[in-house]
């Protein structure tokens, strides 16, 4: 009797709660009945979470310290600015594009007549490199305190450019003189082949001659060979590099302008904000496997040249 009235107290509390007749099952049974979640499946749960978070948090710890190949070179350098003889274009900007892909450091080329970029330079006050057309240019710079050292690249022929097939049948420096021949020349106080000539003319003496013949005296040596091309004129003192550069042209040689040679040569500017930089610009340049190889190339006689080391400081 003790046992059953025990079973209908508990019974009857557990319906007074609300809960529906157990019949005899224990609290256990019941309690699942009624849709309570099991421990275990809730431990698991928790588990999962909790390796959930280590994980993203391992994942936002890895982006945190990785940082991809072009941010860990640091911040961007500062563009070297580069006085350029406007005949040496075309290997100047080989050049320079391969210096950036190598060393990130971009390479700002200002283009004129020597003489020109040599008055710029002097008033700007800033620069950082010189690439003269002719040696004698940074001979003046020397003198003038603008530049702490210099280095060879190479060596170019004067020629006279005409048309393909010579047209006109030029031979001689007579015939450069003759009625029916237009001529162009580079103004002898810009540019660099134009002061060789006239240097080299006023030894011979065909210096005033010519001068007076002269259809149009131009502020580059590409300015007069792209007047031969378009046919402007008829023929143009330059470089025999330059008379490479155009395929519809062809160069003719002939005493005494044959003997009008340049030496090409770079310096490094003492106004320079990045003299490390600037150095190392100049020795790539020097460089037989690296910027004579493209002077070469371009048609320039090179000579030995600085080492390249392993790029900017």
């Amino acid at each position: 009797m003790a046992g059953k009235s025990f079973g209908s107290s508990w019974n009857g509390s557990w319906a007074g709660a609300g809960a529906a007749p157990t019949h005899g099952r224990s609290p256990q049974k019941s309690l699942r009945a009624a849709g309570a979640p099991p421990i275990l499946p809730r431990m698991n749960s928790a588990r999962k979470t909790i390796l959930l978070s280590l994980a993203v948090a391992g994942a936002l710890v890895f982006l945190l310290c990785w940082q991809p190949r072009e941010t860990r070179r640091g911040p961007a350098r500062a563009a070297l600015l580069v006085y350029c003889a406007a005949g040496l274009q075309p290997p100047a900007e080989a050049i320079a594009r391969e210096y950036e892909q190598q060393f990130g450091v971009p390479v700002q080329l200002q283009y004129g007549g020597s003489g020109t970029l040599l008055s710029n330079l002097r008033v700007s006050g800033r620069g950082d490199v010189f690439l003269a057309a002719d040696e004698s240019y940074l001979d003046l710079a020397r003198s003038n305190q603008l530049v702490s050292e210099t280095l060879p690249i190479g060596r170019m022929q004067m020629a006279v450019a005409v048309r393909h097939g010579n047209p006109k049948h030029l031979r001689t420096f007579a015939d450069l003189l003759r009625a029916d021949v237009r001529v162009a020349l580079a103004n002898p106080d810009a540019a660099a082949v134009g002061k060789i000539l006239r240097d080299l003319l006023r030894r011979t003496g065909d210096w005033a001659a010519l001068e007076q013949h002269a259809k149009v005296f131009k502020p580059t040596v590409s300015d007069v060979a792209n007047d031969v091309e378009l046919g402007a004129v008829d023929a143009g003192v330059v470089w025999d590099a330059t008379v490479a550069l155009y395929p519809d042209l062809e160069a003719v040689s002939f005493p005494p302008i044959n003997r009008g040679e340049q030496r090409v040569g770079v310096g490094v500017l003492r106004c320079s904000r990045q003299p490390g930089a600037a150095r190392a610009f100049a020795r790539f340049l020097t460089a037989p496997d690296q910027g004579l190889r493209e002077f070469a190339r371009a048609g320039y006689r090179v000579g030995e040249g600085g080492s390249a080391g392993s790029g900017p400081p």
